[in-house]
């Protein structure tokens, strides 16, 4: 967690003095964590595995297999674009070997940044699952984002807007904004960290919101901790949508407006949602002069630069159709289809989506969409299970959003954070709940709807069920089990929270209405009380 809280602050961890060492620790603790999923599976306890190993895997096949060197005859056959590639460079006709990637070096670095944010992805999955872990990490990244925002916004007002943290101004300094040399890879970062901080201030108003209804306290309820977490949490998203604002990034603003537009749709209470993000945008309007926003729109259209851009890269398709140009390889085979502005070298397609086309053909493309499609609806299944789970949904889809016209992917320190995210979400979303079965238990876990308990045949539990009810779940999921006896004592706990769930709506539906309530609270009792002689015995 402190490494993916240092790579932002660290220029993005795009230079190799700071790149390097995020990969290197990557390494170190991805090996750590499959040390201690295996030795957890030889002691018998349940180690779930990682979703979508399988895809990565075969991603990496795929670029390893690009630095295999072929003959001309195969290397023709398979990628007639790379033949081409070194053809047209050699003085005579090709002999010897030659790979699939038209730039080896930069596709072997590919390889080992991928191979680093995979071991990132798989160890938040297996050490960040637990409540506490999600809730830290999600603070950890709200709370980065908020420096690199103060520290945008004074950079920006200060005599030297282009000198990083006022020491150094990078060769190419048109773009900077806090301590990114880019305001579209700044923005890449502070598009995850606002419905974070949206999320948090949901939930501290739920529970404020409850405090007022049923304890009749009115305004008094914003001096609880409840209430000052909701206002800090809220200051700290109008914070990040300033320094978004002033950082004047197109995509990453687009990518803010879906996810928002998104947001209310994946939380239940939609209408504390929308008057949040509503909340929101009136206090940035207050803050922040629009015209500018507006003006850069219209300065800096699609069409000139990124429009064009692709329209030129989209002939490369036609000649690597299969397996690419190679991973990372990009800007040396763009170099023969480049027409416009020849004086300038495009090192990325600035549409991570397309570039994966270009890099690895239509079998990579394929592999990134079955990626993008289990996270997809991972997110969706966890979305309902909480705030904080919806905020992270839309954290997700607003850095893909952005990566549409820009190549945050690209960036480790953005593409660590987002790999741990994508782990929380995943792992949330997991709707075959083996830990029941490694338990002996037939039955799915209960799910609540309206206050009620009913069976969910998909396994997964309902947020609105409770706290009490939502955390026995999980911890049944992640118990290890370690026998049958254990497992039945652990399921007695569960319906021990069942029970404090049950009792406590039927009270509050005995205050609300008496015989319903009385009734309830009859059923519930009966219910746990069947459920604890059964595991018991």
């Amino acid at each position: 967690m402190g490494l993916l809280a240092l790579a932002p602050l660290a220029l993005g961890a795009v230079h190799e003095w700071a790149s390097f060492p995020l990969l290197g620790l990557s390494f170190l603790i991805g090996a750590v964590s499959s040390w201690r999923a295996r030795s957890a599976r030889r002691r018998g306890e349940h180690s779930p595995p990682v979703p979508g190993w399988r895809l990565l895997l075969a991603l990496h096949v795929l670029v390893v297999a690009q630095l295999v060197p072929l003959p001309p005859g195969l290397l023709k056959a398979v990628s007639p674009g790379s033949f081409a590639f070194y053809d047209g460079n050699s003085l005579v006709a090709l002999q010897g070997y030659r790979p699939i990637s038209v730039n080896p070096a930069d596709t072997a670095r590919g390889l080992f940044f991928l191979a680093g944010i995979t071991l990132v992805y798989a160890s938040a999955f297996r050490e960040l699952h637990q409540d506490r872990w999600r809730h830290r990490l999600a603070a950890a990244i709200l709370a980065v984002g908020s420096v690199l925002a103060l520290v945008g916004l004074l950079q920006a007002a200060s005599l030297h807007p282009t000198r990083i943290y006022g020491l150094w101004r990078p060769h190419w300094d048109w773009g900077v904004f806090g301590p990114y040399v880019s305001r579209g890879h700044f923005a890449g970062y502070v598009v995850m960290a606002i419905p974070l901080a949206l999320a948090f201030a949901a939930e501290a108003w739920q529970s404020t919101w409850e405090r007022w209804r049923v304890g009749r306290r009115g305004w008094l309820a914003l001096s609880e901790p409840a209430g000052l977490a909701a206002v800090w949490w809220a200051a700290l998203g109008v914070l990040l949508v300033v320094a978004l604002v002033a950082s004047r990034s197109r995509t990453g603003l687009v990518a803010f407006v879906v996810s928002g537009a998104c947001l209310p749709v994946a939380l239940r209470r939609r209408r504390l949602a929308l008057v949040l993000l509503a909340a929101t945008v009136v206090a940035v309007s207050l803050w922040v002069e629009v015209g500018g926003v507006v003006r850069a729109f219209e300065a800096r259209g699609l069409g000139a630069s990124r429009l064009e851009l692709w329209s030129e890269a989209l002939p490369m398709a036609r000649d690597f159709p299969v397996l690419g140009a190679g991973f990372n390889a990009f800007g040396t085979a763009f170099l023969r289809y480049q027409v416009r502005y020849r004086y300038e070298w495009f090192g990325e397609a600035h549409n991570e989506y397309l570039q994966l086309l270009l890099d690895t053909g239509a079998l990579g493309a394929a592999l990134g969409l079955g990626l993008l499609a289990l996270l997809a609806r991972r997110c969706v299944r966890a979305s309902a299970r909480g705030a904080l789970d919806a905020g992270v949904a839309a954290a997700l889809l607003a850095f893909c959003v952005h990566n549409a016209a820009d190549f945050s992917f690209q960036v480790p320190a953005n593409a660590a954070t987002f790999a741990a995210l994508a782990a929380l979400a995943v792992r949330r979303g997991d709707r075959t709940r083996e830990g029941w079965a490694a338990l002996g238990e037939s039955r799915p876990p209960l799910a609540g709807r309206g206050g009620r308990l009913v069976a969910d045949g998909d396994g997964q539990a309902d947020a609105g069920r409770g706290r009490a009810g939502q955390e026995a779940d999980e911890a049944l999921v992640d118990v290890p089990p370690a026998g049958h006896q254990r497992g039945r004592r652990v399921a007695a706990v569960v319906e021990l929270g069942r029970l404090h769930h049950d009792v406590g709506a039927a009270e509050h539906g005995d205050r609300a209405r008496p015989g319903r309530g009385r009734l309830r609270a009859g059923a519930a009792l009966r219910g746990a009380g069947h459920h604890l002689g059964h595991d018991l015995g």
